[in-house]
This record gives structure tokens, sequence and C-alpha cells, in this order.
């Protein structure tokens, strides 16, 4: 069993699915000292989300989210339950204050959105709303939900606990504005008048959802967890590279297939497909494809993706390229069990411990008072010596051992 506890709620008689991605600030053990987070400026990280998720939509190629003031109520009041209440997922229990509605579908309608039908993101424990919606986009089956062709209406709500700035909150409530103006218009909607409303956008979207984008940097080079788990053997692996067909304009795609390469122009052959007939929780339409490095991508790295599939009963090629993120920091990728560093005074730099199997985390770290250090992931740190010292300085890191000397 993972180290920590996922919950996903899917709606059986909603028409979107729900989700849920809990992305923990603290993988580690209880050893690590985390640093306690920044009061959040709760109307800034909505603003700042919708603006990014918004970026990230139309860089994909599809229309962007138009902030709804009553999916905004309904998401604002279910991050306040997850935060008041120390909890995480989608679900609320009426003997909790703060307490309005089980699910996303109940919420919404209590505060008089015109239909139940929502997708629901949520991730908890963030820092920013940045970190949330990576961590979302990361996750393959909540990226889905995020790149969906039928919503064009978001609520997002943040929040943060009063007491514990560690537990942080974002809920994302999508929906589409064709199927609430139905709602609003028909008392009971056929299912014909339901169908064309949830296919309003689907035209104006393009014809192909590409993740990672063209040419997009700072590309996380990892994937750790997900409910349900597309790689339940897995702990850390590759970032899941994702293409989508727009079902309005396709008929049949039948994948041929689906590769990797780095920048040197080889293949990373240790892969793993998902289409709608292979995905282990069959979560997966027949309109996407999913390719799993099976180890991390590296860090300030090119790669190229190829897609070759019979569409419409037609020979496409799909190929494009992507860029890792880059640290303008001095970066230490540290394999050795004893490694020897020369660290200055309030300079931070980047540690990276590349994961030994499918299971390697960071774990068990130690280090002293004049040492800071940040989570970038669950194998990459950045550590910063705050203040002089006369001698060698011993970090336990896991399996490992950083001698820092002062450099200055």
């Amino acid at each position: 069993m993972k180290q920590y506890i996922h919950t996903l709620i899917m709606g059986s008689l909603t028409i979107f699915s729900l989700y849920l991605y809990f992305l923990s600030t603290q993988p580690l053990q209880a050893e690590v000292e985390i640093k306690q987070f920044p009061t959040l400026n709760i109307e800034k990280e909505e603003q700042l989300a919708l603006n990014y998720l918004n970026y990230l939509r139309v860089k994909t190629g599809l229309v962007p989210f138009k902030s709804h003031p009553i999916l905004n109520q309904a998401a604002r009041n279910h991050a306040n339950y997850l935060s008041n209440h120390l909890t995480f997922g989608h679900e609320e229990f009426p003997h909790h204050n703060d307490y309005t509605g089980q699910f996303a579908s109940n919420r919404i309608v209590k505060v008089g959105f015109a239909t139940s039908k929502v997708i629901e993101n949520v991730s908890a424990n963030n820092k920013n709303y940045k970190e949330s919606i990576d961590g979302l986009f990361g996750a393959i089956y909540h990226r889905q939900a995020f790149l969906d062709f039928r919503p064009d209406l978001i609520g997002i709500g943040v929040s943060q606990n009063s007491k514990n700035n560690d537990h942080t909150a974002f809920v994302y409530d999508l929906s589409t504005k064709a199927l609430e103006e139905a709602h609003q218009q028909y008392k009971n909607p056929t299912q014909a008048v339901l169908n064309l409303a949830l296919k309003s956008n689907q035209n104006k979207n393009k014809s192909v959802v590409l993740y990672p984008f063209r040419r997009q940097q700072d590309v996380p080079p990892a994937f750790f967890d997900e409910l349900p788990d597309p790689l339940p053997q897995h702990k850390v692996s590759g970032f899941p590279i994702s293409i989508s067909f727009n079902p309005a304009i396709y008929q049949s795609v039948k994948l041929l297939n689906f590769k990797l390469y780095n920048q040197n122009g080889q293949e990373i052959k240790d892969t793993l497909t998902y289409t709608h007939d292979t995905d282990i929780n069959k979560r997966l339409s027949k309109f996407d494809f999913v390719l799993f490095p099976m180890k991390r991508l590296d860090w300030n790295h090119k790669y190229t993706v190829v897609f070759i599939a019979n569409i419409n009963n037609k020979l496409v090629k799909k190929q494009w390229s992507f860029q890792t993120q880059k640290f303008n920091l001095p970066f230490y990728s540290i394999s050795k069990t004893s490694s020897s560093i020369k660290l200055k005074v309030n300079e931070p730099s980047i540690f990276y411990f590349p994961p030994t199997s499918k299971v390697d985390l960071l774990n068990n770290i130690a280090y002293p008072e004049n040492f800071d250090i940040d989570f970038i992931d669950k194998n990459t740190i950045k550590l910063t010596l705050l203040y002089s010292v006369k001698k060698k300085t011993k970090l336990l890191i896991g399996r490992h051992i950083l001698n820092i000397t002062d450099d200055n």
C-alpha cells in the first residue's frame, strides 16, 4: 500500500467523472523537517490559478475557462471544508461543520447551479496554485479532466487552515455553459438536448490535444502517484505524454506507433503505452493515448515524441518536442554513496538523487540547523548553507552522505 491514502469518487449518474489528486508536500519520513508554508493570498491564488489553467488550455488548443460565480462559491465551500477539517477528497460528511453537500454534484446545485453535471479536481497540501496545477497535470487521469473537450466554465476555490498553514486545499469545478442553459430553458431536457449541449464546445476546440504541448518548457521530469494508479508497481516513473483526438472530428483512431526520443536522437525504449483497451483503470476514451516512460526523464533535457496512427482510414504522423525543467542554480546529480561538495553561504544549489529502482524515493534526511532544505520533488532538493561553518559537515540524505565544506 502506498504511503499516502487517496480517494477517488466516480459519480455514476453524472456525465462527467470526478477526479482527485493528492500531492503531499511531505513525502518523506518523520525525521524530515518541513518548512511551514507562507500565508496565502486566497483571492490572488484563485485568479492566478485561473490564468495558469487558461494559459495551458490555450496552448493545447482548447477554449479557455470562464470563471463562473456559482461554481466559484461551490469550490470555495468545499475548499474551506477540507482545510478547516484537515482532510482531503471529494466527499463531505454532514456531521462536520461547513457541510454543503456530499459530492460536487450536490454542492453546485445547492448554491444555485442549474445542473449537477460537473468535473471536480482537488489537490491538498500544496504551497501555491502552480504546484497544485502542475501536480494535477502530472497525474494523467486528472490532466484529462482539465483538457476535456467539453467544459468551458470553472469555479476555483482555495483555502488554508488558519492554525496550520501547511494544510491547504485547491478545488476546481468544471462544467459547460450550454449545459447550464439547457437546464435553465427546459425543466427536464431530453438526452438529445443534453448531448448537443455537451458537444457545444467540441467544434470550437483544436482537433488534436498534445501534452506536453509543442515546444513546452519547464516540464516536470517525473510522475509519482495517482488514484486510481496507472502504474501501481511504481512510486516513481517518467512524466506521462498524452495525445487526445477530438471526437467531434474523428470517428476512429488506431494506434500504430508511439515513441519517445532523447535529445541525442536515441529512443527511450523502456515505456508503456495505454489506450482505451489497455488502460488498467479503464479511464481513457477510445480517442486518448498515453505513453509512460518507466524511468524518470532528465532535468534540462529536450525530448521528441513520434505518434503514428491510422486515423479515419488515413495514415497520420504527429511529431513534437518539449523541454524538461532547467535550474538557474548550481546543479549536482548524486549517485555515489558519499560525495564531497563545496557550497557558498546563502547560495542555494540543486541536488538530484537519481532513483535506482521504481520505488526509490528520498527518505530519512538529517541535517544541522545551519542548512535549509526545500523539496523540488521526491528525488530532488534545494540545499542552502545558511551561515559559515569551519569544519566539514555531514548530511545524511537517504542512503547518501554529503560532506559539505564552506567555499567562502
